[in-house]
């Protein structure tokens, strides 16, 4: 049972109050400049403690409600923080669940992935108490991790487990897309050619599934440095998709073709993992044994680190909130972390 303190609210202006506002001017920052001025400097400005001690967050959504959504690995439970700064816990059906990627589908559901029962959940986030409801991977073994929304309606999830991605259609049922070699994939994201991309450490590539047909067949392009360790993907707006290389300490890029056109180098991070790209062209990534969150500007391959105050937080998922700032889970704080990287 959840006891809720807030109120859900739809209005921007009323969405922008606490958590959204800005600058000490009561501004909202979504009505701001998407451009960092020369003299500001982003820091993380806020972290949201989680009632769970021990919880573990993970992976991070934006909800059709405006408020983030989170998944709670250790303590098996979603959490969510509201567009005032609330904090609140829901329990899973199933204990040990483990739930670890989450994203948000279509008519207001949210997904996510049980890692430790092979299953995949799902709930509306637009109601006053979520009602969770949970289909088995239809193998043995299956350990789903990412997921997320495909350009076909349905969700897709990666599966290291039995080495296969899955398309699961909004009634639950689920087919699977059998990798090659020992892809062990990770990070998935929806590309903007329409096809779902994801990350295949195990091989050191870079797959891709078109998401027609009944029968969808997965293709893979290397990563040229050797034993990268790609690990998470974002769709960019140049039409490429760029992903994280944790031990070679570097973001690449892969065009719509297959072609990786650049590795940039991540000077000062230590394993980049999560990455999302800011409202200002940049891409931002968790540093999560180096406890930062970094910054990679394409445009002149310039890199910025900068830390969070809390020592030893092992920032994980990243994702835009509703004002366009970047959220992100802090999995050994038990708390939801807000980086400003614009401003008034």
């Amino acid at each position: 049972m959840r006891l809720r303190t807030t109120v859900r609210l739809g209005a921007s202006a009323i969405l922008a109050a606490a958590l959204l506002a800005a600058c000490g001017h009561g501004t909202p920052i979504i009505s701001g400049s998407p451009t960092p001025g020369p003299s500001y400097h982003p820091y993380v400005s806020s972290q949201y403690p989680i009632p769970t001690k021990s919880s573990r967050p993970m992976g991070i959504t934006l909800g059709a409600d405006s408020n983030l959504w989170f998944t709670e690995y250790a303590a098996s439970k979603i959490g969510e923080l509201s567009t005032l700064g609330a904090v609140t816990d829901n329990v899973t059906p199933t204990t040990k669940a483990e739930p670890d990627g989450i994203a948000t589908g279509p008519n207001g559901l949210i997904w996510f992935t049980e890692t430790g029962t092979g299953k995949i959940g799902q709930f509306n986030s637009t109601t006053t108490t979520p009602v969770f409801v949970e289909y088995a991977l239809p193998a043995a073994g299956a350990h789903p991790v990412g997921i997320t929304l495909g350009s076909d309606g349905s969700m897709w999830a990666t599966d290291p487990g039995t080495n296969s991605v899955w398309r699961i259609a909004i009634n639950g049922s689920a087919t699977r897309v059998y990798l090659s070699g020992n892809a062990q994939p990770q990070g998935i994201v929806s590309g903007p050619d329409g096809a779902v991309w994801f990350t295949e450490p195990g091989t050191n590539r870079i797959g891709r599934i078109a998401t027609t047909g009944k029968q969808p067949l997965a293709t893979d392009y290397p990563v040229p440095t050797l034993n990268s360790g790609v690990t998470g993907i974002a769709a960019g707006t140049d039409n490429a998709l760029w992903f994280t290389e944790t031990k070679a300490i570097k973001i690449g890029r892969i065009s719509v073709a297959g072609s990786v056109t650049n590795e940039y180098p991540l000077a000062g991070a230590k394993t980049p993992d999560a990455i999302v790209q800011g409202i200002d062209g940049n891409f931002y990534f968790t540093d999560t044994l180096g406890n930062a969150i970094g910054r990679l500007d394409p445009g002149n391959s310039q890199v910025k680190i900068y830390p969070i105050p809390t020592s030893n937080t092992k920032p994980t998922g990243i994702v835009l909130g509703p004002d366009n700032q970047i959220y992100f889970t802090e999995s050994a704080n038990d708390a939801i972390g807000q980086f400003k990287y614009f401003c008034c």
